[in-house]
């Protein structure tokens, strides 16, 4: 009954080695991670790594390398992964909702621009929000 069947958040310096595996387009070494994360010790990116194959984030390889396993990861709820980096979705949604609004707009002949304006303010705001909390991420990934 104890805390194993809940996942703890992954934070500080396991989720800037998770992100770097996310975004890695390669299965990459404990001593690769090392230099790409900062970090003075082998060892603390091991542990790490670790914790994050326990609870499922990562699988090491028959190499001994290490990945990054797409899973159900809070810290990442408000993003989509394209090829393999976290975007927010206010982004893809604020791009398709302006495109919807300007496509419809055009091929109904119905060029209200209160419409087509509002529309467009409303998907810039969005986008700017999702620019926001890509910083966000950043920032607490440790590379912003």
């Amino acid at each position: 009954m104890g805390g194993e069947g809940r996942r703890r958040p992954v934070t500080g310096t396991a989720f800037k080695i998770y992100l770097t595996l996310l975004n890695s387009r390669r299965s990459l070494g404990v001593r690769e991670i090392q230099h790409l994360v900062g970090l003075k010790s082998p060892s603390t990116v091991k542990y790490h790594l670790d914790r994050l194959m326990k609870q499922g984030l990562v699988k090491q390889l028959p190499d001994g390398k290490y990945v990054a396993v797409k899973a159900d990861n809070p810290a990442l709820s408000g993003y989509i992964l394209i090829m393999n980096t976290p975007v927010p979705t206010l982004i893809p949604a604020a791009v398709g909702y302006a495109v919807f609004v300007l496509t419809y707009s055009f091929l109904t002949g119905n060029l209200d621009p209160v419409l087509i304006l509002s529309s467009l303010i409303f998907a810039g705001y969005s986008f700017y929000e999702g620019l926001r909390t890509r910083k966000l991420l950043k920032y607490l990934s440790g590379r912003g």
